[in-house]
């Protein structure tokens, strides 16, 4: 069974919109969203965890 492939021509449908836009309002938005919590300060526990990881992975 033979599988036919199509192609349309490169001027076919509208021109793809500008990724420069949606990566300034995509940053801007999970700015808005997010920006509280990236100021606040890491849990002491979770710094312990972290540090107890990065110690017993460097031996």
């Amino acid at each position: 069974m033979q599988t036919a492939i199509h192609s349309l021509p490169l001027s076919a449908g509208p021109a793809p919109p500008d990724n420069r836009d949606f990566d300034r309002w995509l940053r801007r938005e999970l700015g808005r969203l997010h920006n509280d919590v990236l100021h606040e300060p890491i849990p002491d526990r979770l710094l312990r965890i972290i540090e107890a990881s990065d110690s017993a992975r460097r031996g």
